[in-house]
């Protein structure tokens, strides 16, 4: 499976200003793309799906009186999604989820978090369907970097990553690795730098961050290797697309 997640990140990823790019071998696989866009009171939730080079109809997954913003989604060994976002009311910004065939979607539901920011979530489904999903929180103080995981009809009591700290921890993004064990990435200030910083699952806790080294690609790229958005998505600055 081939991801797209923050690029800017891990380089897994695209949060898509216009375009997402794939190798061409990948073209003929089923892409899913979420975006959040006004209907003129609140943001919402939308949903499409690429089948033999077409982009289905559109799916409005939201309609209530949240802010929708920010989703990302994956999907099962069943084939059914799972998006999540984050949905902002009254000054308290919760994750909020979903999940569906791709056009009939269950009534969405709250991630537990007793913390009041809840932002930026990220998602991934392993080979046991488990669903592990990583957000950045806080209480009026400096964000830490969350998880939980979705196994047997429960969520996981949401923890920490990482050792609470006095330093900002933002944009996580979750993946799995080569052989199988979810790894998260994510920004954060050390020693009066900007890093990146990983952490994988070990059995039942999370190692040690580390810091990771970043390098810019410069590799070309032709035209041919473009996913061109459908044109209503309009609204650019909060699209996910996630390649299978």
């Amino acid at each position: 499976m081939l991801r797209y997640l923050l690029s800017v990140v891990i380089g897994l990823v695209i949060v898509c200003p216009a375009t997402a790019t794939v190798d061409v071998a990948e073209m003929n696989n089923d892409i899913d793309v979420v975006w959040s866009s006004s209907d003129g009171l609140k943001m919402e939730i939308y949903y499409s799906q690429r089948k033999d080079g077409a982009w289905q109809e559109p799916v409005r997954i939201t309609d209530n009186h949240y802010d929708n913003m920010y989703p990302v989604i994956d999907r099962d060994s069943s084939g059914k999604r799972w998006i999540f976002w984050t949905a902002y009311d009254s000054g308290r910004m919760e994750i909020h989820y979903t999940s569906g065939d791709g056009e009939e979607w269950q009534t969405s539901e709250l991630l537990s978090s007793d913390n009041k920011s809840n932002i930026s979530p990220s998602v991934v489904i392993d080979k046991q369907d488990r669903i592990w999903v990583v957000w950045s929180a806080n209480n009026d103080d400096l964000d830490e970097i969350m998880y939980s995981f979705f196994q047997s009809g429960s969520w996981s009591d949401p923890d920490f990553v990482h050792e609470p700290n006095e330093a900002p921890d933002l944009l996580p993004v979750i993946d799995i690795s080569g052989d199988g064990t979810p790894q998260v990435v994510w920004r954060a200030a050390r020693g009066g730098k900007n890093v990146t910083l990983s952490s994988t699952w070990t059995e039942n806790d999370w190692s040690e961050p580390l810091i990771e080294e970043i390098e810019d690609s410069d590799k070309d790229e032709s035209e041919e290797n473009i996913i061109e958005l459908p044109q209503f998505v309009t609204r650019t600055s909060m699209v996910y697309i996630r390649v299978y």
